[in-house]
């Protein structure tokens, strides 16, 4: 019963999608402006952390793609927030069995959702004419 709950898990984790979800990943695919970046831009970037003055690109980097970004004012003064919503992995593993008139049925299941994306963060970054100018993130 072991190795098939083993099995079942592997299967399970081996059908999640791949994506480029940390910090590391995205750096890779966007190396040389990465390398152009001051190094306390890029400790914190590769951190996962940002901070004031970041650019869109740097917090993309840091911090992965937003759960949502609204827009608010006009030419000369746009300002965008970027909002966060990541959430830890839960599995869960269940196994039931029954019987009814001289039946007998036994069951299982593995199940992985809410997979980590990169940082477990929670939060907003807001940009003001393209420049973060305030940060309220929690990481986990």
């Amino acid at each position: 019963m072991k190795t098939a709950c083993l099995l079942l898990l592997g299967v399970a984790l081996a059908g999640t999608p791949g994506c480029t979800t940390f910090p590391t990943d995205r750096i890779a695919s966007h190396q040389a402006d990465f390398n152009a970046w001051p190094p306390e831009v890029q400790a914190q970037v590769r951190a996962g952390q940002v901070g004031a003055g970041f650019t869109p690109e740097q917090v993309w980097i840091a911090l992965g793609e937003p759960s949502a970004k609204t827009q608010a004012g006009g030419p000369g003064s746009l300002t965008e927030v970027w909002v966060y919503h990541r959430r830890a992995p839960r599995f869960s593993i269940g196994i039931g069995g029954g019987g009814y008139s001289g039946n007998t049925a036994v069951g299982g299941s593995v199940s992985a959702n809410g997979l980590k994306l990169g940082l477990d963060v929670d939060g907003r970054v807001l940009f003001f004419n393209g420049r973060v100018t305030e940060v309220e993130i929690t990481t986990r």
